[in-house]
């Protein structure tokens, strides 16, 4: 899939003028031998159409930005606490360093993204996993052509450029392993705002309903915000249910830790009389009691791809294509065959 490029090139500046890319290239440098008229006509075109130079294509080499802005749409607090979030950053980090980069960090409530692109502080952003709630920043964004990446799918936006992973195939690959321990009482925990957890949630469902399973409203618990609080509540909640669940996917690890930690505490076990299944396989999912199976997602990868996507399409003045990446299931100690009563 190819998206709409995220800002007008010298190439269609110079056909919509009717001359050659130097001559824009002079323009835009402010170089002499350009007719007047022929300077006051391209201007106009850039003017009305919000362009803003991209260095590296005008050569003004001198002057190279270097800095690639990241908008972080989400509390510093609930960035650092996920691991997920974390192995993001440090593949956008290590890429953006490797190509010879800075990053800016922006954070949602402080920050006019505008103002700063045509400020030339940053070359375009890269934007740190949106959800529902954050449309207005994509919409800003695209508005005055600004070039960015997001590093996660947002639905019904179908021109921006991501990098995100197969989640429908992810949650099929977890409800597939519970259903082959013998579990057909699965319950899902996740946070539907993130277009990854709604696709989590999906094929959850999608897979109950293939093997005829009928899906009980009760089992699906939605949550405002991923932690391990949320995950704790929310697994204290399916446990006082008449018919409680045998098994639990959580769209995200860190839940998961919250519903391990729920289920020891009213003494039971897992996985011998609760298995749980997370997703995202973060470092600390191996060192849980019981280690988490989960499925396992490229998220330092994920990060580095984003980045990297943005730098080439500064550089190279060329429309870019979405990554799917692919997901594995990890299988560890946290789930077991469903208890025969």
């Amino acid at each position: 899939m190819k998206t709409k490029s995220s800002r007008l090139t010298i190439e269609e500046i110079a056909k919509m003028a009717g001359v050659s890319k130097t001559t824009i290239s002079r323009v835009i440098n402010k170089k002499p031998d350009v007719h007047p008229d022929t300077r006051k006509k391209i201007l106009e075109i850039i003017e009305e159409n919000g362009y803003h130079p991209n260095l590296f294509a005008t050569g003004k080499t001198s002057q190279k930005i270097n800095h690639i802005g990241l908008i972080i749409p989400y509390t510093v607090e609930s960035i650092f606490s996920n691991q997920f979030f974390v192995d993001v950053l440090s593949g956008i980090l290590n890429e953006v360093e490797k190509r010879g980069f800075y990053l800016l960090i922006c954070y949602v409530h402080k920050t006019n993204y505008v103002e700063i692109y045509n400020q030339k502080r940053v070359e375009g952003f890269v934007l740190m996993s949106p959800d529902a709630l954050h449309r207005s920043i994509i919409h800003e964004l695209q508005s005055v052509n600004i070039p960015f990446v997001s590093t996660s799918k947002l639905l019904n936006e179908p021109d921006i450029l991501f990098v995100d992973i197969d989640n429908i195939k992810g949650a099929r690959l977890a409800v597939e392993h519970l259903l082959s321990l013998g579990h057909k009482k699965i319950a899902f925990i996740g946070e539907p705002t993130l277009t990854s957890n709604y696709e989590r949630l999906s094929g959850y469902k999608q897979t109950l309903l293939e093997n005829n399973i009928e899906i009980d409203d009760e089992y699906i618990q939605t949550i405002e915000n991923s932690s391990i609080q949320s995950g704790y509540e929310k697994m204290m909640s399916l446990m006082e249910l008449e018919n409680p669940p045998t098994a639990i996917f959580s769209a995200c690890d860190i839940m998961a830790f919250g519903a391990e930690k729920a289920v020891q505490e009213r003494g039971k076990k897992v996985p011998e009389d609760i298995s749980i299944i997370g997703f995202d396989d973060i470092s600390l999912s191996q060192y849980m009691t019981p280690p988490l199976t989960t499925i396992r997602q490229p998220s330092i990868e994920k990060g580095a791809i984003a980045a990297s996507l943005l730098i080439d399409s500064l550089a190279e003045e060329k429309e870019q294509e979405t990554r799917i990446l692919d997901v594995e299931l990890i299988i560890r100690n946290s789930t077991g065959p469903v208890r025969s009563d």
